[in-house]
């Protein structure tokens, strides 16, 4: 089933990025096949934030994903067949109580769609 296959990819290419909470994802497939995405996001450690997009689409790349645009340094589209693939990173403060910047998180969201969803 193509659903499982894309799952599998997509889990195989965040599995170098170092995400110390792991990812978090889900995804949803009804019988009749016309609703299907699956969505995987965690917050990446500030040493692999830079390339952790580009780690994650290379993986993509080789699984025969074709890169289809990008926006900038933070987002990629790719698709398969009848797949899209939106690969996002965000990088924002966390601020503290007393309004100064405690550090910087780095979160990488993948969603991943099939045709009619996207």
């Amino acid at each position: 089933m193509e659903y499982e296959t894309v799952r599998t990819e997509l889990l195989q290419a965040v599995a170098n990025v170092k995400a110390p909470d792991g990812f978090r994802g889900a995804g949803k497939e009804e019988p009749a096949g016309d609703y299907c995405s699956v969505s995987l996001d965690g917050f990446v450690s500030t040493k692999s934030a830079l390339r952790s997009r580009e780690d994650v689409t290379a993986a993509l790349r080789a699984h025969g994903w074709k890169q289809a645009g990008a926006g900038g340094t933070d987002e990629s589209l790719l698709t398969r067949g009848t797949w899209a693939v939106f690969v996002t990173r965000i990088s924002a403060p966390l601020v503290g109580e007393d309004g100064k910047m405690e550090k910087m998180l780095h979160e990488l969201r993948i969603s991943a769609d099939c045709e009619g969803n996207s």
